[in-house]
């Protein structure tokens, strides 16, 4: 048992029939605290006095201020909570409604359509809890001091999402996340150190202890299956010529193959000062690394900056893949982007696999896209990883 603080969740919706079942449906979830509102106006009024909230989950259709204009206010708040969206309109208007909100500065996003069904209900309000919520927002960190001591007494480590093909029925890769084992907190996620230590500068202390303990499991432990390893690359690292040196070093010292190691960039990354990330990607793909284009989907990447980038992999955001099975307009788009794959032979991966409908729709139409979400395993220590590398067992849906 931990010592973590309950997780804060505004919950706005002017149904109270609907209003009470979810907010009893919350209350399944240990260690939260739920707070409720009718209206816009009094959920933003809450917003303001509760200290840190964790999640709100807000109706679109609402009388005075509806959802949109609260989810517009809230992004101007100094913390940025995660965000669940649901409504009876048509999923076009709830898909846009979400677009809007990453557009406004929100990264945990969530959308379900009424009527609401418990189960996935639960399933998603867990995942946005779990999740980083805006790692950018250095007022959600703890002290630099306190992060600094825990690199120093290596309370940080790497938990492991695998990656599966279910044409092969088994993991092909797995993501590096950083935790850390708090020593009164429990385990944080990375909303509470990564946005202090890019803003301070400090991000390869951490980065550097991810790669090496990533690259041992690798080669102790998984060298067999040839699993590779994804790491995910921040703007700075992508900048310092003498940590990717030292990525080289690492993986050449253990005897590793560079292609098992997927390095993973951002959209915004990919396109900001293009021509020197180009330059970088370049001479990464070189040495043989793999290059992920995360996130795709979410911002304003063109064919043609695909076409000109060296990647190996192109990386689904979830909110193209939640709700795909009954979203035509997000079928459409994925068929397009997956056909542009293809042509270009790039590997695909969808993010986001959170309901066994999304599943089923993505391994029946596009099966030579792999699969990685919470419901065939959520991010897991180093020593529980080896139970997860095939996807059918029931311990790894919904824990």
């Amino acid at each position: 048992m931990t010592n973590q603080p309950p997780r804060q969740i505004l919950l706005a919706e002017d149904s109270s029939s609907q209003r009470n079942l979810l907010k009893a449906l919350c209350q399944q979830i240990p260690n939260t605290i739920v707070h409720e509102a009718a209206d816009g106006s009094w959920a933003f009024e809450l917003s303001r006095r509760i200290p840190r909230l964790d999640l709100v989950i807000t109706d679109l259709n609402m009388p005075g201020m509806d959802g949109i204009e609260l989810v517009e206010q809230l992004s101007r708040q100094p913390h940025i909570p995660s965000l669940l969206l649901i409504s009876g309109h048509a999923p076009e208007l709830l898909s846009n409604s979400v677009r809007a909100a990453q557009e406004l500065g929100f990264t945990g996003i969530g959308q379900l359509a009424k009527p609401i069904d418990d189960d996935r209900f639960l399933t998603e309000v867990t995942r946005l809890l779990d999740i980083p919520q805006d790692i950018s927002d250095n007022k959600s960190s703890l002290p630099l001091i306190d992060i600094i001591t825990g690199l120093a007494h290596n309370q940080f480590c790497a938990f492991y999402q695998p990656i599966y093909d279910l044409r092969q029925g088994q993991a092909v890769q797995i993501e590096a996340l950083a935790r850390w084992r708090h020593p009164t907190q429990g385990i944080l996620g990375p909303n509470q150190f990564i946005g202090m230590l890019e803003h301070e500068g400090f991000i390869s202390l951490l980065t550097h202890r991810i790669v090496q303990t990533s690259l041992d499991l690798l080669t102790r432990g998984y060298n067999m299956q040839d699993l590779r390893l994804s790491i995910n690359l921040s703007r700075r690292l992508l900048d310092d010529k003498e940590f990717l040196d030292w990525l080289v070093d690492q993986v050449e010292s253990r005897g590793l193959a560079f292609d098992r190691i997927v390095l993973e960039i951002t959209e915004t990354m990919a396109f900001t000062n293009f021509g020197h990330t180009l330059a970088t990607l370049l001479r990464l793909r070189m040495r043989g690394f793999e290059l992920s284009l995360d996130d795709f989907g979410t911002g304003h990447t063109t064919l043609e900056h695909i076409k000109n980038l060296p990647l190996t992999e192109l990386k689904f955001d979830r909110i193209l893949i939640k709700d795909i099975h009954k979203d035509g307009r997000s079928q459409s788009i994925i068929a397009g982007m997956a056909n542009i794959a293809r042509e270009l032979g790039l590997r695909m991966v969808a993010e986001g696999i959170d309901n066994a409908d999304d599943l089923d729709f993505l391994t029946e139409q596009h099966p030579d896209i792999a699969l990685q979400g919470f419901l065939l395993c959520r991010p897991v220590p180093a020593e529980e990883l080896s139970k997860h590398i095939y996807p059918g067992c029931q311990s790894s849906r919904r824990a």
